[in-house]
């Protein structure tokens, strides 16, 4: 992560590890169109023709200072700092040619590049709140949230290279009502908390504790939402808008503190939904039902089923994983063993091709085939009880969190208790680590785990009543702990890119119901890293049985799911993955174009810069490119900043303007022009950048000569 300071009137810049490259063709950096938004009075002065390079075959093509460099007529700017290995040193969107002694345009870059990449430092796990939602501007006093939020595009515009907001969506309560009826349905920007929608009709109602899974389940590009239903016992089902779309009736499904999962069972025409043991079709039209096994802890003082549809056994169709039952698609049991339902996940722990089934029920914890039911291992309540932590029992126990913890290439098993979370081996079931938690009010919260420095060790990310915590993997080292408050059900924080800024964000749900909680809140927050360090992450984290292959990011529903578990990098269950290259990072360059001074003296002088995205990852709108009165490194006097308002994808660029209100008369002036630049605050400090890069010295560009000439 790149930190700027000003020591003694000396600009600084102090790296993290970075690794870089990135990728455009010769001849790209075209300009796109862009205008001052905060640089001085004015207004639209106009695009700015920057030119371009001119092309030859040989030597005898250009004129000097030129030369035909990679099939281009170009001026190499001396610099004696110029070496071999030097990719982070030239200013104005050029590059380092240690063979050419100095600086080249970017366009004119021979092939292969190295790839653009930034490589967070380990250990360094620093979160900060981006935004909260708590103050509902409709239906004001349903500010309480106890379920599982949702990550998703509402506008199928998320796909790679393209810059979308996705939405986070949550069923929220009032808490003079309680939370087992009358609820509200949410919709929520990414990036900013702002609200999209609430479904605020009587009629439309949910159940504050159910889940939410949302997908496209008609095949019309948009995702739908499908929730509990107020009083937990159908599913009610809405368009991307917030407009309805269809309920179940007649009460025989089951939700309560459970979820839906939508996925396509036969392979063809639209997906269903799986609710417990039932299956619903995109109408809304339950296909079958079945009064036995749905997926849920048993002992529990509520219903909470959470299947899991995915194909076992490779033959094309979908079969739901209950914990002792498994259903084929059109509702036959294929196995039934009698040992108890229980909370499921899906992996392959034994490296055969076909999966085994976690199961966690009353306590214990157990891994059986997928083919038959047999149990591979158990630990029983007894022993997981007799751990130092679980005072005086480790409880129910929820759903469980599939990873590869400890970075040693094998999936292991995370699960949460009522003053515990235990991580155990998926071989033979041995715990490798516990930690002391607090979660005595419904003992059956779940997790979710993400490796955020790209280290393929898996970090833990869990809530319980007080605390939200993020865990090391591979021993349990507490990274981070943020106070929380929750009276819990089956509720855990995802981890998605919420902004849409190449970076993980973690999204928790809040209530403040729990009377001895240290400090209450409600409502939803959002953290990020303060130092831009995590890596990347999907935009999408749809249902409470998130498993990565069960959807596309733009919401889209396969139609053959692939296997997640024969996926080497995969193999996982609640663990988001990285979209795109582990380390993507963007490369931000600038050069100064040119000016306008017409009437300089009462209008001021009004200048040029073209900032260019060399890097492999997007960046959103609103990046500050600053100016200064001399080189800003050896104290340059600060002009002010404008902001860009395109989105820039690797090899896009925008041209922006900035009026110099008051240049004095007759003085030539170097101005220098930087790009993740905030400049100066009111108070006198200078910001960070807001992106970590793999290039941060290049950041640069400048303007000789520029003197304000009076009209005579």
């Amino acid at each position: 992560m790149i930190s700027r300071i000003f020591l003694g009137g000396m600009f600084l810049l102090s790296l993290g590890l970075v690794a870089c490259s990135d990728k455009t063709a010769a001849g790209d950096g075209g300009v796109t169109d862009g205008k001052d938004d905060d640089g001085g009075p004015g207004g639209d002065w106009g695009p700015f023709d920057g030119g371009s390079l001119s092309p030859c075959a040989g030597p005898a093509d250009c004129s000097e200072p030129t030369i035909c460099f990679n099939g281009f007529c170009v001026e190499v700017v001396p610099d004696p700092d110029c070496v071999p290995g030097d990719e982070d040193h030239c200013q104005n969107d050029s590059y380092c040619d240690p063979e050419q002694g100095g600086c080249l345009p970017w366009e004119v870059r021979p092939e292969p590049e190295p790839r653009c990449e930034h490589i967070p430092p380990e250990g360094e796990f620093t979160p900060v709140e981006e935004w909260v939602w708590q103050n509902p501007q409709q239906a004001p006093e349903w500010d309480e949230v106890m379920m599982t939020p949702v990550v998703i595009d509402l506008e199928d515009q998320a796909a790679p290279g393209v810059y979308a907001v996705p939405a986070v969506i949550f069923n929220s309560f009032r808490k003079q009502g309680g939370y087992s009826q009358d609820g509200v349905l949410r919709a929520l920007r990414g990036d900013t908390g702002a609200e999209i929608f609430s479904i605020t009709d009587e009629a439309q109602r949910t159940h504050p504790v159910s889940n939410i899974a949302a997908g496209d389940i008609d095949g019309d590009g948009r995702p739908e939402i499908v929730t509990g239903k107020s009083g937990g016992r159908d599913l009610i089902c809405f368009e991307a808008d917030g407009s309805f779309k269809w309920a179940t009736t007649g009460g025989q499904l089951v939700v309560g503190w459970g979820g839906p999962a939508i996925a396509n069972l036969d392979g063809q025409g639209p997906a269903e939904i799986v609710m417990g043991a039932a299956v619903i079709d995109a109408q809304g039209q339950v296909l079958w039902s079945k009064t036995g096994s749905r997926g849920e802890q048993p002992g529990t003082a509520t219903a909470a089923p959470f299947s899991v549809p995915v194909d076992v056994d490779d033959d094309g169709d979908m079969e739901i994983v209950t914990g002792d039952v498994l259903y084929d698609h059109l509702g036959t049991e294929l196995w039934n063993t009698g040992n108890g339902d229980g909370f499921v996940a899906v992996a392959n722990f034994n490296l055969s091709e076909q999966p085994e089934i976690v199961v966690v029920s009353r306590g214990a914890v157990r891994l059986q085939t997928s083919t038959t039911g047999e149990i591979l291992w158990l630990r029983t309540a007894a022993e997981l009880n007799a751990r130092p932590e679980c005072d005086p029992n480790c409880g129910l126990l929820g759903p469980p969190t599939v990873a590869d913890f400890d970075g040693d290439g094998k999936p292991e098993i995370g699960v949460a208790g009522a003053d515990v979370y235990l991580v155990l081996d998926g071989v033979g079931g041995d715990v490798l680590w516990s930690v002391p938690t607090r979660d005595s009010s419904s003992n059956i919260t779940g997790s979710a785990v993400f490796d955020f420095e790209g280290d393929r060790r898996a970090e833990v990310v869990y809530a319980d009543e007080v605390a939200l915590w993020v865990l090391r993997g591979s021993d349990g080292r507490q990274l981070y702990r943020q106070p929380h408050s929750s009276l819990t059900a089956c509720e855990y924080p995802v981890i998605a890119d919420v902004d849409s800024d190449g970076n993980a964000e973690i999204i928790i749900a809040q209530n403040s119901l729990l009377e001895d909680a240290p400090e209450k809140f409600k409502g939803i927050r959002v953290f990020g890293d303060s130092q831009d360090n995590w890596v990347s992450s999907r935009r999408i984290w749809n249902q409470h049985s998130y498993h990565v292959t069960n959807v596309e990011e733009n919401g889209a529903i396969p139609t053959r799911e692939p296997a997640n578990w024969l996926d080497p990098d995969l193999n996982n269950f609640r663990q988001n993955v990285q979209g795109g290259g582990l380390f993507d990072a963007p490369d931000l360059t600038v050069r100064g174009q040119g000016t306008r001074a017409d009437a300089c003296v009462s209008q001021g002088i009004v200048l040029y810069a073209l900032v260019v995205n060399r890097g492999l990852q997007t960046v959103a709108p609103g990046l500050p490119v600053s100016f200064y009165r001399g080189d800003p490194r050896l104290g340059g006097s600060y002009l002010g900043t404008v902001r860009t308002t395109k989105v820039l994808a690797p090899g896009q660029s925008e041209q922006l303007t900035f009026l110099w209100p008051d240049p004095p008369a007759n003085q030539p002036t170097e101005i220098f022009v930087v790009v993740d630049d905030e400049g100066w605050d009111a108070a006198g400090n200078h910001p960070a950048g807001i992106h970590s890069e793999c290039r941060e010295h290049n950041n640069i560009g400048s303007f000789d000569d520029v003197t304000c000439i009076p009209e005579t």
